[in-house]
């Protein structure tokens, strides 16, 4: 093999190292297994594997339906530089629509952000809660720190052994090692923003 080939085939190795290195990145921060990204883009689990270990070589179109599943451009999977840096911008009333279920509680929420990586993981949720539809209300308990934002409603949210009555426009900040989330539900509905942080 000539000097030129080598070098290409070289360069094109490195190419699909990288690529595989940004899909993993990408599918960790939205927090996907491998078997769930695999099922959203309608490929094979394997074949997702080898990728992200940099010993295949993609089609493009594989990778297009690697991004449509994720969620973003197909570049995104080439933007593999030291500079490069995800940006999520949410338009209002927008957001990916999630579920959380918990023994005897059900809310629906918009998430807006996440992120993750070697500083840690990060997310951030608008989140409504009927009263009469409440149930048990869950408690959370974690490494990391916590934000929270009441947009509507009044309820009294329980950290560690404290209650805080919070209303419209309160905010509260606290690290997660302590059992957090609210314990009672005061109007008929609520609705707060949330963000958490939490070591890799």
């Amino acid at each position: 093999m000539g000097a030129l080939a080598l070098k290409t085939v070289t360069k094109q190795r490195d190419i699909e190292h990288e690529v595989g290195q940004t899909l993993q990145r990408l599918r960790q921060e939205r927090g996907l297994i491998i078997s769930e990204l695999a099922s959203a883009a309608q490929i094979s689990a394997s074949m997702i594997s080898r990728i992200e270990n940099g010993s295949v070589s993609p089609s493009l179109g594989t990778l297009q339906s690697l991004a449509d599943a994720m969620g973003v451009p197909l570049m995104a999977l080439f933007a593999h530089t030291e500079g490069s840096a995800d940006v999520h911008h949410v338009r209002a009333g927008e957001g990916l629509v999630s579920r959380r279920i918990t023994q005897g509680h059900a809310h629906d929420y918009f998430l807006l952000g996440k992120h993750g990586g070697p500083g840690g993981l990060f997310q951030s949720a608008r989140i409504s809660i009927a009263k009469d539809q409440s149930g048990t209300l869950p408690s959370y308990q974690h490494e990391g720190y916590v934000f929270l934002y009441m947009i509507e409603g009044e309820a009294v949210y329980r950290c560690g052994t404290e209650d805080f009555a919070m209303e419209t426009g309160d905010s509260l900040s606290f690290d997660a090692k302590l059992p957090h989330g609210f314990c009672e539900i005061v109007s008929d509905r609520i609705e707060f923003i949330t963000t958490s942080t939490r070591p890799q």
